[in-house]
């Protein structure tokens, strides 16, 4: 079982150059979409990150808080138990899309929560 949070944001951010630690994401191209894989220092736990099709739309809860969406991004980290270090990189990562684009929506279990740039 994993965490999975949609970001939605105003900007594509490339990927994985704004991403905490950028150099040891792993770049995975399939058919039709390519995803970024960050494995733990120990390989206990990973995060993945896709870049939602076009055809997904923001939600209109996200929506309310930012108008202007129209990029999104499902983050997910493996396995929700994850250790404290495994949901700090979450965090950082959303912190960083937030920060190349201004601001992020960031849907999950959670609800939905704007993330403001630093």
């Amino acid at each position: 079982m994993s965490m999975d949070v949609a970001i939605w944001v105003t900007c594509i951010a490339a990927l994985p150059t704004v991403l905490p630690r950028s150099g040891d994401w792993s770049e995975e191209k399939w058919d039709d979409f390519t995803s970024y894989v960050y494995p733990s220092p120990k390989m206990d736990w990973q995060l993945t990150l896709e870049k939602l099709d076009d055809s997904e739309k923001p939600t209109a809860q996200a929506l309310k808080l930012e108008p202007d969406l129209k990029y999104g991004y499902v983050l997910s980290l493996e396995p929700i138990g994850a250790d404290e270090l495994g949901y700090k990189m979450l965090e950082d990562s959303i912190q960083s899309i937030a920060n190349k684009c201004g601001v992020a929506i960031v849907e999950g279990p959670a609800g939905t929560n704007k993330v403001d740039s630093k």
